[in-house]
């Protein structure tokens, strides 16, 4: 009785065993078609990408976004929620498929480089300078541009604030 039994409990193991490993070498059989798959397309993607493969690459970069860095990217480019019933996700998806190839080429250098934009530069291999370096965009210059128009806000908000307080006295 207990011989019997233990050939049924084995048999049921290898019947077990023989479904997870049917199981494994299909979705082996599935994910290496789906690699096959990959290749064929890489092989046939032309230069420069087409407008398809472009808004393909903005899909994926925007839902891969981070929460915080969502509603920065879609302030800059200028899409409001006036209903709040859609995601800002949804919304940059929906824009980004209005684009041309040209747009959709820069979308993805400021997704790429947003993060880049709101650190501060502590390493000589930062994103932004070197592409900015690369586009021959004078850092300096607008660097000093910038600090001008602080200066000039600054001074603007003291004049106001002491007419403020001659107005108040008087």
């Amino acid at each position: 009785m207990c011989i019997i039994l233990i050939h049924l409990h084995r048999s049921r193991l290898n019947g077990s065993g023989q479904r997870k490993r049917r199981r494994i070498e299909k979705d082996k059989l599935a994910i290496t078609t789906r690699h096959r798959i990959l290749t064929a397309v890489l092989e046939r993607v032309a230069e420069p990408l087409k407008k398809g493969d472009l808004l393909t690459v903005a899909y994926y970069l925007i839902g891969q976004l981070p929460h915080s860095q969502v509603p920065i990217l879609a302030k800059r480019q200028k899409i409001e929620d006036k209903k709040n019933s859609h995601s800002a996700h949804e919304l940059l998806a929906k824009r980004v498929s209005t684009y041309d190839e040209a747009a959709l080429c820069r979308i993805l250098l400021e997704i790429s480089l947003l993060d880049s934009a709101y650190q501060r530069a502590s390493t000589s291999d930062d994103a932004l300078v070197t592409t900015a370096r690369r586009y021959r965009v004078e850092i300096e210059k607008l660097r000093d541009k910038v600090a001008a128009e602080f200066i000039a806000k600054r001074t603007k908000q003291s004049k106001s604030k002491a007419a403020a307080k001659k107005s108040a006295v008087a």
